[in-house]
């Protein structure tokens, strides 16, 4: 049915183009037949620039279709709350972000001071609101649990603000610690006990997305997570991440940049992955092998362009 649409669409552009052709005829055979000498003139020149116009419009229409279609979605992670501001959120919405992420991680204020957040609550709620404001009708909202010194108690609580603000999307991440973090090392200082995460916590968050009107899209798993869980992604109908879905199902190349950014190349095929890692430090940059690490990048570049 969709692709039914798409050439629906193709039609009506060129079915405008005629039409538009059409008219101008009409102005240039009018002028000419009552103005004499002076409309055949007049009928030259609507001919030729009317025409002209109207070919470069139909040329734009098809290339506006085409990546109109093609920008299904344009999602940014607006970062933590303390660091939104309108004239951010302006910039994204002008230049035609169509999904961002708020990400308060809980709603408990004595945990964000633990684990070194530098938001508040009423951060969280107030980029929210201002992000409604500005015009963005898509947004995420990320929530971990496993979080120290939370339970039941201090998910719903958190899960109830959640559903009060009534974000598009809701995502339920539970809490994988890195050795060497820094809340790893303040977990072993402060004598914290070790992070649960359980059924009952994941059941509280997924009744919250329900009671949003969402449902499950996504869902992946990493090492060390708390209770053996996993992540799970809800959202209401059409505001999935699409991006969410081709990354974990591996089905979608990824262009990246930036410090520690990760390019994947899935062939057209879908046989095979290349995957580019990005340096993460300066002097990975300036480092000696550099030449050599952006040869092979290229020749990866050319392989799957097939140039």
């Amino acid at each position: 049915f969709s692709d039914i649409l798409s050439y629906i669409r193709l039609w009506a552009v060129g079915l405008a183009g005629g039409k538009v052709a059409g008219a101008f005829n009409d102005i240039g055979n009018m002028a000419a037949e009552k103005l004499g000498a002076v409309g055949i003139v007049i009928f030259a020149v609507v001919f030729l620039f009317g025409h002209l116009l109207n070919i470069i419009l139909s040329c734009i229409s098809v290339l506006a279709h085409g990546v109109r279609l093609n920008l299904l979605e344009f999602t940014v992670e607006a970062g933590r709350p303390d660091s939104i501001t309108k004239e951010k959120l302006q910039v994204l919405l002008k230049h035609h972000v169509t999904r961002i992420s708020v990400n308060p991680q809980t709603m408990n204020q004595e945990t964000l001071d633990f684990i070194g957040r530098r938001h508040t609550v009423a951060d969280v709620k107030n980029a929210f609101y201002l992000a409604r404001e500005t015009g963005f009708n898509n947004i995420n909202m990320d929530i971990i649990l496993g979080l120290p010194g939370e339970g039941a108690k201090e998910v719903s609580h958190t899960v109830d603000e959640i559903v009060r603000l009534s974000p598009d999307s809701f995502t339920v991440h539970s809490l994988a610690v890195k050795r060497g973090s820094r809340l790893y090392e303040a977990i072993r200082q402060k004598g914290y006990p070790e992070m649960i995460n359980t059924d009952e916590t994941m059941k509280i968050a997924a009744e919250g997305a329900s009671l949003l009107g969402m449902k499950p899209y996504y869902l992946y798993r990493q090492k060390n997570m708390a209770g053996n869980l996993e992540n799970v992604g809800f959202a209401k109908k059409g505001a999935e991440g699409l991006y969410n879905i081709f990354m974990m199902e591996e089905v979608h190349s990824i262009f990246a940049c930036g410090a520690g950014a990760v390019t994947k190349l899935v062939s057209f095929d879908r046989a095979s992955i290349t995957r580019m890692f990005r340096p993460k430090y300066p002097y990975e940059y300036l480092s000696d092998n550099r030449d050599d690490r952006w040869k092979r990048k290229e020749t990866a570049l050319r392989k799957f362009l097939n140039i």
